[in-house]
């Protein structure tokens, strides 16, 4: 997990974003499960450490960085085809007050 920390907290201090312990051990069981149902579903093609950190929750994240919507406010978004929860599970995790449908 020492390796998918550091790579998750240099993904999220270029887009601004700080963790707590708690929301990286979310972000690393949601990596575990989506590349355990990946092998049932093919939820994704990308399932290396770098490549989710990069591609998948950086990517969802860069929202956070927007200057027109403040997600640290307690907002209500939709996720419509979310598929492996991109980006709508990754920026609940992220940013808790959200109120996220998927």
């Amino acid at each position: 997990m020492e390796e998918f920390t550091r790579l998750l907290d240099a993904g999220c201090g270029e887009l601004g974003i700080v963790l707590t312990e708690k929301q990286k051990e979310q972000f690393f069981k949601y990596f575990q499960l989506l590349t355990e149902w990946n092998q049932v579903m093919n939820l994704t093609a990308i399932t290396e450490y770098e490549d989710v950190m990069k591609k998948h929750f950086a990517d969802s994240l860069s929202l956070g960085m927007s200057d027109v919507v403040d997600l640290n406010r307690s907002l209500r978004m939709i996720d419509v085809g979310t598929g492996a929860g991109f980006p709508g599970l990754a920026l609940k995790i992220a940013f808790p007050n959200l109120k996220v449908t998927l």
